[in-house]
């Protein structure tokens, strides 16, 4: 148990150093997608979602699938592919997304996701799949606002009971987010779930040997209650610390 833990702990120190360190050189990626069923019309800022093996625009609420946004000034100048269907996207670093106020005026550090618009972003406050946030106001029925491209779960700041639909929901779209998002959700999940497993494996040994030594030695009772409790809070704090560490992996 001990050794599985400690891999666990040492496999998302890792998780957590590559996900800061792509945090702090991000820049621009652009790559040349086909992108399915694409309106006549401005395309730049129009959000990507990835369908098996096809690229479309977002059409729902939240898609765990966006994996970028189109762009008309990508980070590179090499030629486009003579594809009407191929187009310029961004996975990362800063982009202008096509958004709306539909959900409230977009303030400087909000969190944007899909819409049942085709492509469109929307400001959010619960917990679910995001594209990314923004960098600038913006209150617009239709418009361009700069975002920090940034694929990944919002925790959300909204009532409990509408939290626990929205990660309930969230979470049944798990299936459909890319490898490496799919990796992170997995991983976060191990981590939650050992640290609890081994919280409670160790206190239940240490509270049943505490209870043994009471009964063999009742004139050591302080001492031995004592170290239980020392014992609770540090188990309490492992699992706290591995709560936290799956929260980080979820939000880088």
């Amino acid at each position: 148990m001990f050794k599985f833990y400690n891999r666990v702990l040492i496999t998302s120190f890792i998780m957590l150093f590559l996900s800061l360190s792509g945090r702090v050189h991000a820049q621009n990626i652009s790559l040349t997608l086909i992108v399915e069923d694409v309106p006549s019309g401005p395309t730049n800022g129009l959000i990507v979602i990835q369908d098996g093996a096809q690229y479309k625009l977002s059409s729902v609420r939240a898609d765990t699938r966006m994996i970028g946004i189109i762009t008309d000034t990508p980070s590179f100048s090499g030629r486009k592919s003579t594809n009407s269907k191929a187009f310029y996207v961004n996975g990362s670093g800063t982009s202008v997304v096509r958004a709306s106020n539909i959900n409230g005026k977009i303030t400087k550090g909000d969190y944007l996701t899909s819409s049942d618009i085709k492509g469109v972003a929307i400001r959010t406050i619960d917990p679910e799949f995001t594209i990314g946030v923004a960098q600038e106001d913006f209150d617009s029925a239709d418009g361009l606002v700069r975002i920090d491209i940034k694929p990944s779960f919002f925790q959300g700041n909204s009532s409990v009971n509408r939290s626990l639909i929205n990660v309930i929901r969230s979470g049944t779209q798990s299936f459909t987010l890319s490898p490496i998002n799919s990796l992170r959700y997995v991983l976060a999940a191990i981590i939650g779930i050992a640290s609890f497993l081994f919280g409670f494996s160790i206190f239940s040994k240490i509270s049943g040997t505490g209870i043994q030594a009471l009964g063999r030695n009742p004139l050591a009772r302080k001492t031995i209650e004592f170290n239980i409790i020392i014992e609770f809070i540090l188990n309490l704090g492992i699992i706290v610390f591995g709560l936290v560490i799956s929260y980080f992996i979820l939000t880088l």
